[in-house]
């Protein structure tokens, strides 16, 4: 059988999550789309973690007390979990955790790597010893058939068919401006920001615990609510004194999240937001208060950061300004053609708001283009 006829394991290997998708060799030779796969891809938590106390589930027993990947959604609260990641900074330095979480995904999926072929993201510019890592892990530890390798933004920029472009990827542990040309990525002409989601989050755990609750451990808490209440405001600094209003007076950016209990259901085991509401008067009966964190200012100071780093002490440009010093270096009559063909990627790009604020990427055009 040959390379052909095999299946494809494809695995996106972020920090925070690895998103798995799976085409198998019938499907494969009859070219389906992701819609119409019999096994659709998944989303599966790319760390192990450990209960803060002695658990006496199987999962727990059978991995020296760790829970690796999705089966941390089994515990009844996620409070105080203990988490280690197979990656640092963008790059695998767990490559014991990496195997773990990959087996997992692979036994979950029913997926037997010796009879399939491997398509797995990396960053841009990997040192060639984290590469031998990998080719250790996918030959030696799994016997993949054969695999191929890739930045994230080459991946997009062939979903999207983009033959000239840029690609601006921005995830969990940091973020990438990749030009595109001749539908190939551009590594010498790429530029980084040291900034992604785990950043945001560890601010917004700050914030919020100085503020209200001790939420210095509860990170996937958190999160969730960065995910589902921070938005990019289109006039910051407005806003901002929109914030200072009461909430009797218009204030519209407050907001109340409601922190998970052991009593939560599964679907709502983050946490839920609602309408913020006046305090009660001390000692009002009339309903039993939830804890509950609320949220003004922080829903659009947190995001905020990713335009200026300087805000958290990071003496780098913003995302847009990455954006600009990328497309500056390229030959100057490429420049106007990669302008018009941006494309946003990562999970620090899905915040409400933010594709209309990166229109300042195009008024830095005329700057750099004289």
């Amino acid at each position: 059988m040959g390379l052909d006829d095999k299946g494809i394991v494809v695995l996106d290997n972020g920090g925070y999550n690895i998103k798995a998708g799976y085409v198998s060799a019938e499907e494969r030779s009859r070219g389906c789309d992701v819609q119409s796969l019999s096994s659709p891809p998944e989303i599966f938590p790319n760390a192990v973690a450990k209960p803060p106390k002695k658990s006496s589930s199987v999962a727990t027993k059978r991995n020296g007390g760790f829970l690796v990947s999705a089966e941390l959604y089994d515990l009844p609260s996620y409070s105080g979990l203990f988490f280690r990641r197979p990656i640092e900074r963008g790059y695998v330095k767990e490559w014991d955790l990496q195997r773990d979480v990959w087996k997992y995904i692979f036994t979950r999926s029913k997926v037997e790597p010796k009879e399939n072929c491997f398509v797995v993201t990396e960053p841009i510019a990997l040192p060639g010893s984290l590469r031998r890592g990998m080719d250790e892990l996918v030959f030696e530890e799994f016997g993949f058939a054969s695999y191929y390798s890739a930045p994230p933004a080459a991946l997009v920029a062939r979903h999207f068919d983009i033959t000239d472009g840029l690609v601006l990827d921005s995830g969990f542990s940091f973020s990438h401006a990749v030009p595109i040309l001749n539908s190939g990525a551009q590594q010498q002409y790429s530029r980084r920001l040291d900034l992604g989601g785990k950043v945001l989050t560890n601010q917004l755990k700050e914030v919020v615990s100085f503020r209200s609750w001790n939420m210095m451990d509860e990170f996937l808490v958190i999160n969730a609510a960065k995910e589902e209440l921070c938005y990019v405001a289109q006039d910051f600094l407005a806003e901002l004194e929109d914030t200072r209003l009461p909430l009797s007076e218009g204030n519209k950016t407050m907001i109340d999240y409601v922190l998970p209990t052991h009593a939560s259901d599964k679907e709502n085991r983050f946490g839920y937001s609602r309408p913020s509401v006046p305090k009660r008067a001390k000692g009002d009966p009339s309903q039993q208060e939830q804890p509950t964190l609320t949220l003004n200012n922080e829903r659009i100071s947190i995001p905020e950061a990713l335009f200026h780093p300087s805000d958290l002490g990071l003496h780098q440009g913003g995302l847009h300004e990455v954006i600009a010093e990328s497309i500056a270096a390229l030959p100057r009559q490429l420049q106007g053609r990669i302008y018009n063909n941006i494309v946003l990627s990562g999970g620090n790009c899905k915040f409400p708001g933010e594709e209309t604020a990166f229109s300042c990427a195009h008024a830095l055009r005329a700057s750099y283009m004289v």
